[in-house]
Order: structure tokens, then C-alpha cells, then sequence
């Protein structure tokens, strides 16, 4: 291999790799993206599967707004907003909490990737199990 493209390939793998070590924070997910929840929830006596699209936009500084509908397999169709708060860690874990009117709180926890362009979400509470994915837009 001639010098030149050996030199080349090094300043691209340095790149590459200060790019990996990036930090994440509050302020890597901000914008719209597109998000579906698919999991079971648990309605008085009534445990139900459901699957949920929305646009969220995320703030860049720890608040969301959501739009959405959602299909259960016994309360049918619902729609409606829903708004929340969430946290970043710098290795692009974090947690978000989702409220809903007329629905307890439901934390879930995320891992960020792709820069910011994708999140991945599970929830775990006493009335639902579930996981999501969120794109920007």
C-alpha cells in the first residue's frame, strides 16, 4: 500500500474513533421523531395488548411533547397528547418518564444511538411491560 493512503486510513480511524467516544447528553435528542410502543398493560382487571405510534419532540433540555393513538386489543382506539421529562447520561443511557392524563406516570428506560438519530425504550412498571423505538425525522 502506498504511504499516502495508509496515512489516510489512520486520520479516518482516528476520526472514527473520536467520534464513537462522543458524550451524550439532554441536548442529543432534540426534534421530532417518530416512535411506536408495542407491549401488554394492565387496566383494573383487564390485561390488554396494544400497540402505540406518536411524534414526539424532544426539547434538547429534558422535556418532551407527544401526539399519538393507540390501539388496545380490548379498550379499542385511543388518541391523545401526552407530555414528559427524561435524562441523558454521557454514555447515551438514560431514562424517561411519560404522563399521560388519566394514567399513572410510566418511566422507561433508553439507550441512545446512531448519534442521537435513534432511541430505544423499555418500560417496566406495575401495569405495563412494553419496548419502543423513536427515529428522527
Amino acid at each position: 500500500m502506498r504511504p499516502f493512503f495508509v496515512g489516510l486510513l489512520l486520520v479516518q480511524g482516528l476520526v472514527l474513533a473520536d467520534d464513537d467516544r462522543r458524550a451524550c447528553s439532554a441536548s442529543t435528542l432534540k426534534g421530532d421523531y417518530g416512535l411506536i410502543v408495542t407491549g401488554t398493560r394492565t387496566l383494573g382487571p383487564v390485561t390488554e395488548n396494544f400497540v402505540t405510534i406518536s411524534l414526539v419532540t424532544f426539547d434538547g433540555k429534558g422535556g418532551f411533547t407527544a401526539e399519538g393513538v393507540s390501539h388496545g386489543s380490548t379498550t379499542g382506539v385511543r388518541r391523545g397528547p401526552a407530555t414528559g421529562t427524561y435524562t441523558v447520561n454521557a454514555n447515551c443511557t438514560g431514562s424517561w418518564t411519560t404522563n399521560i392524563p388519566n394514567v399513572p406516570p410510566l418511566p422507561a428506560e433508553i439507550v441512545i444511538v446512531d448519534r442521537g438519530r435513534e432511541v430505544f425504550a423499555n418500560a417496566v412498571s406495575a401495569t405495563e411491560l412494553s419496548s419502543g423505538r423513536a427515529r428522527r425525522k
